[in-house]
Formats: structure tokens, sequence, C-alpha cells
């Protein structure tokens, strides 16, 4: 069977999601894969020292990701949990519905940012393009409102 994919970027919206992922990998005794995509912020004109600051930017992300990594693997084993991870690049819905799918992934689990309309516009939603594009199950959770599951565990955890 394969693993529980969480699909992650570190923000405070990822928390639950991680939570939750974990809990499902633990009580299923399932792998979780863990996923964080490096994706293109650069700007799109270029100038003198252009080259620089590309190289800047992605060294940023890649240690960002790293430390998601090192964050989320640690509550893995805490857990009692297996974990491989995954830093692909590219667009960050499209690449987690491909990674998902190459994977074998039996759920994506995926955090929600509960931003309104407004900022959904502005940032575009990677939750909402991964629900509707995903051939594997996935759930989205809600940052605000962790599962009564995900709370327990994490009480068990720390005990």
């Amino acid at each position: 069977m394969g693993p529980i994919m969480l699909a992650t970027d570190g923000s405070p919206s990822a928390e639950a999601a991680t939570e939750e992922a974990i809990s499902l990998a633990r009580q299923l005794g399932l792998p979780l894969a863990i996923v964080s995509v490096a994706h293109d912020q650069t700007p799109v004109y270029g100038y003198y020292g252009y080259a620089d600051i590309v190289a800047g930017l992605r060294e940023i992300q890649q240690e960002r990701i790293a430390d998601v990594f090192e964050t989320v693997g640690r509550k893995a084993e805490e857990a009692g949990v297996g974990f491989t991870t995954f830093a692909p690049e590219g667009s960050p819905g499209e690449t987690i519905c491909r990674l998902a799918a190459e994977r074998g992934a039996r759920l994506l689990v995926i955090g929600a940012h509960g931003w309104n309309g407004v900022g959904r516009l502005i940032h575009g939603s990677v939750s909402t393009y991964v629900l509707h594009h995903a051939s594997t199950p996935v759930l989205v959770v809600n940052a605000r409102e962790p599962s009564e599951n995900a709370r327990a565990m994490s009480a068990a955890t720390v005990a």
C-alpha cells in the first residue's frame, strides 16, 4: 500500500496538515512521504546582478525546505512513523499531483491557508488546485481546526 503523502511549505497553516498526516500514517501503519516543492519566485525581468539574486533566492528556498524536512521528520520519528522526503522543483500544485501519482500515494494531505476570495485571487491556492487535479484521494486540513484525531495524537506524543 502506498504512503500517506504530506505536501507542506512549512507555513503555520501547514502545521495542522502535518499533525493529521503523521497521525493517519501511524494509525494505518503506513510510511509518510513528505514533499515540499521549490518553485521559481524570481522576477521575470533581468538587470545587472540578476544571476546572483536568482542564486541567492534558490539557496534561501533550499534552506527553508531543509528546515521543513527536519521539523516534520522529527515529529514523524517521535510518532514512530517512517518517512522519505522529496524536494522537486516546479509549479507546486502540478508537481504535488504528479509526485503523488508517481509514488502511488494512498492519501495526499495538504493544508489550507483559509484565505478569503481576494487572498486566493492574489496568492492562488495550491490546495484548491490539488483538490481538483490529483488522481489520488486528497484531505485538505484547515489550519484553524485540526481534527480531534490530530489533537489526541499530539497529546500522546508529548506525554
